[in-house]
């Protein structure tokens, strides 16, 4: 687990904080009787905003379940590898929902949270590092696509969808 990939976003706050508030109490201008407040506020704000806007919607119940969907067939299958906790996946999380507004009909559309009991199977036989990752499989459940951003219009082209 990477952890800058998992945690980044309170992470990264939290640290920017400490080094704001390390300097402006080495220079002496923090002062405790405003200083903490307003970086525990600070703090709870980002926590909050992370929180509210983080991506949700893990559709599946099992691993098996998305390799019937596989092999299943009949239409392409996009699988979306997210985390909860990954700026990345939060940063395009807007695009996917409106690729999949677009596409949902004609395609399988599967969303898997990393961090379930299905999401580590699938993660281990998808082999990836990094969310969030797609990956595009044809009517036959033959991998043909896969990257850290929603596939284009042309990629989907190439899996059999009409525009």
């Amino acid at each position: 687990m990477s952890l800058l990939n998992q945690f980044s976003y309170p992470l990264l706050v939290l640290v920017a904080l400490l080094v704001v508030f390390g300097l402006l109490w080495r220079t002496g201008r923090l002062r405790l009787r405003y200083g903490l407040p307003a970086a525990a506020g600070l703090l709870a704000l980002a926590l909050v905003v992370f929180l509210a806007l983080r991506p949700t919607g893990d559709n599946i119940a099992s691993a098996a379940e998305v390799e019937r969907l596989l092999t299943a067939g009949g239409r392409p299958t996009l699988i979306q590898f997210y985390s909860a906790y990954c700026t990345g996946c939060l940063a395009v999380s807007a695009a996917v929902d409106e690729l999949v507004g677009r596409i949902q009909p004609q395609m399988n559309i599967v969303r898997v949270d990393i961090h379930t009991p299905a999401g580590r199977d699938l993660r281990r036989r998808f082999d990836f590092s990094f969310t969030p990752e797609f990956v595009l499989f044809d009517r036959q459940g033959q991998e043909i696509w896969r990257d850290h951003v929603p596939p284009s219009a042309e990629v989907l082209q190439r899996a059999g969808l009409s525009s």
